[in-house]
């Protein structure tokens, strides 16, 4: 007969799997797959086979793929030709295909499942498959049959009276000295689930009272006593031993662990025979297991340890890179902060500088007027160096927490008129408007840190509004606090600058083209805090700021403080 190539690659790969030297019980499920994994076949990846039993006249499950062993009959009708029937309690329909080569009885049947219904389309390539199935199991029933009589230790053949095993006595006694030597316990079953052999090993790991259980009892009291002792778990005591028998009956390749009522885990495993019965073996593998369930609980416990060990690494590794990315600001901060201050300086010098030139050129004509300006000229570039090298040093002390805060009695508003007159005499064009009578005459506070506050904000004041001169300089008292403005009308700072204006070396963006260091606010605002006070900025980009001070009417006990926890931004 004619076949289609893929009908033919299916064919070959089920002849490769009969020639391997496994027994007919273990290739059934591999054989199985590979029919049912052809597409155009079109089936359901559910398949049993069946093999013909002449002594009960039915065809008894040989194996099985896809599916638990309960979801197929134990037993079938022989099957002499192709059926295609709904299957039970299912929307599926079964195809029963015989298992028979040309010329030949059926062996056996074939059963596969369809999700469609009527006619089935590929009778033909099934059955031309069933034959290669028959091909494979007749190879390999015989080789069993030739493996048992040259070996001489098999089981013979079942006794077609009543299914028990008839054994001859050198086998017999070569098979109990074979099962007494096995490590744990062995189970010898007939077809008919006859308990033929044992060894003492299987009374003492299953706990089974000997003498109920002597070989010719049937397996099926042994699993109606496991169930009673509650081995299968709760339930209805019978339902759940026929569960057992029913499987124990298919004779199928088998192994799963149990862990009985004692706490020992065993290792189930049933090979079936040849002829029929099955060899039914039962090791202990407690230690093996509560090894392994240690191995487990050990691996948890590592990886939770790695777990964590590498959330720390990687918590560290942030706080590195943040220190890291710190410093580098810091680093780049400090070398702006040089040249600006190289700039800063580069600028007095160069007008002291200019002015000690000018007086050397025109020394013969030298007036009064001349000089006074010049030396004014002087005296201006020299008080801004001042001033820079005062910041700086006090920005040193403050980082170091040497500072001192000297409290004394001194009249506020006089060191104000100070403040805008040295300004006045750095920058003559610019315009103060005072409003400060509502200050207190006196307060007591560290007077040279609070010149040192209102000369760098009049400063800035001047430096940061170079079309605007005038600035506003406003003072009260409220609630036992004296609060200070200074209000410019100048380029105005950012939003998004406004909350940065405080640290260390920050510039805002407004500022470019004007020149600056970038520590004098921050100096203010320590010093500012030193004496338990505050400092606030409002400011639109283009519209002016305000600086506010607010300072306790009298600093208590503010002798020497220490700011070594400072942190500069």
């Amino acid at each position: 007969m004619d076949v289609a190539p893929w009908v033919a690659v299916t064919g070959r790969e089920i002849l490769r799997i009969g020639h391997s030297g496994r027994v007919i019980g273990k290739i059934i499920p591999d054989i199985l797959r590979v029919i049912v994994e052809t597409s155009q076949l079109e089936l359901v990846p559910k398949a049993a086979l069946y093999l013909n039993d002449a002594a009960t006249e039915k065809a008894k499950l040989a194996g099985f793929h896809n599916s638990h062993w309960s979801q197929f009959d134990t037993t079938l009708d022989f099957c002499n030709e192709f059926h295609a029937i709904p299957d039970k309690g299912a929307t599926l329909t079964r195809i029963l295909v015989p298992v028979a080569g040309p010329g030949i009885d059926p062996m056996g049947t074939l059963v596969f499942h369809v999700s469609t219904s009527g006619d089935y389309e590929h009778r033909a390539p099934l059955a031309a498959l069933a034959a290669d199935v028959a091909t494979v199991v007749r190879a390999k029933l015989r080789l069993e049959e030739i493996h048992t009589a040259a070996n001489g230790t098999m089981i013979v053949p079942i006794d077609s009276r009543d299914g028990s095993l008839v054994l001859s006595d050198r086998v017999f006694e070569l098979l109990r000295t074979t099962i007494d030597s096995f490590p744990g316990g062995v189970c010898v079953l007939g077809g008919d689930l006859t308990v033929v052999m044992t060894n003492q090993r299987l009374y003492e790991i299953l706990e089974l009272p000997e003498a109920l259980f002597l070989p010719g009892c049937n397996f099926a009291d042994v699993l109606r006593f496991c169930a009673r002792r509650g081995e299968y778990g709760p339930g209805d005591i019978e339902e759940l031993a026929q569960q057992r028998i029913r499987h124990a009956k298919l004779f199928v390749d088998h192994a799963f662990d149990r862990e009985t009522a004692s706490g020992l885990v065993l290792e189930v495993r049933t090979t079936p025979m040849a002829g029929g019965g099955a060899v039914v073996t039962y090791l202990d593998v407690t230690a093996r297991k509560n090894a392994e369930r240690e191995l487990m609980r050990h691996r948890d416990r590592l990886e939770d340890l790695v777990s964590k060990r590498t959330a720390e690494i990687k918590r560290q590794s942030r706080k590195l890179e943040h220190m890291l990315e710190h410093e580098r600001h810091v680093n780049e901060q400090q070398r702006q902060f040089v040249a600006m201050a190289s700039h800063e300086f580069r600028t007095p010098l160069a007008i002291i500088d200019g002015a000690a030139q000018r007086l050397i050129r025109n020394k013969a004509q030298i007036t009064p007027d001349f000089v006074g300006h010049k030396v004014e000229q002087i005296r201006g570039s020299v008080s801004r160096m001042v001033d820079l090298m005062e910041s700086i040093l006090a920005v040193g002390r403050l980082d170091h927490g040497v500072i001192d805060v000297r409290s004394e009695p001194f009249a506020i508003g006089d060191l104000i008129r100070l403040c805008v007159a040295n300004q006045t005499r750095v920058t003559p064009d610019c315009r103060f408007r005072l409003d400060i009578e509502n200050l207190p005459e006196t307060i007591n506070a560290d007077r040279s840190g609070l010149q040192q506050v209102f000369t760098n904000l009049f400063s800035n004041a001047v430096k940061y509004a170079p079309n605007s001169p005038e600035i506003f300089v406003r003072g009260w008292c409220d609630g036992g606090q004296i609060h200070v403005s200074v209000k410019d009308q100048g380029v105005g700072i950012d939003a998004d600058d406004l909350p940065k204006m405080f640290q260390r070396y920050f510039r805002a963006r407004t500022s470019t083209g004007i020149a600056g260091t970038g520590i004098g606010l921050n100096l203010v605002q320590q010093i500012v805090e030193l004496h338990n006070g505050t400092i606030s900025v409002e400011s639109e980009k283009d519209q002016g700021t305000i600086f506010t001070v607010t300072l306790p009417h009298d600093v208590q006990d503010p002798a020497s403080s220490d700011t070594s926890n400072i942190e500069a931004a």
